[in-house]
């Protein structure tokens, strides 16, 4: 038996009423959201003399590790600290380190990581030939 199927009508939706909720909620939203400015943060900067050494050029130095730990920069003999305080990390731009070939990776890894503490970032180490090897 065959039953009938009744007429299928679509329902129609009205798009008045959903405009309105629309509206509604653009009002609602608008009075309830608090409109802030953002606040900004007044700078001074001073005025930079002659004498600051932001403006100099910073150089590239080269530096030898020796056995005993010691660095020797110019024919001198410095301890980690007094080399640290006579040429400061905010002069140079790259500390190249040559290694004499007795020297441990103990004592390298030890200056090294001094280095970097004392504020030298740019480090580049370079291994001596040992005497013997011509």
């Amino acid at each position: 038996m065959k039953l009938k199927s009744a007429n299928k009508t679509r329902p129609q939706i009205s798009l008045t009423p959903l405009i309105d909720v629309v509206f509604i909620l653009l009002i609602f939203f608008m009075l309830v959201t608090k409109m802030t400015t953002y606040q900004s943060l007044a700078l001074y900067l001073s005025q930079m003399n002659d004498q600051t050494s932001a403006l100099k050029p910073k150089k590239e130095i080269e530096i030898t590790l020796v056995t005993t730990g010691k660095l020797m920069y110019q024919q001198r003999d410095y301890s980690l600290l007094s080399f640290s305080q006579s040429v400061p990390a905010n002069t140079i731009s790259k500390l190249n380190i040559n290694i004499e070939f007795n020297v441990t990776a103990q004592q390298f890894v030890a200056v090294k990581e001094t280095l970097l503490s004392y504020g030298y970032t740019d480090i580049e180490e370079w291994v001596m030939a040992s005497q013997n090897e011509h």
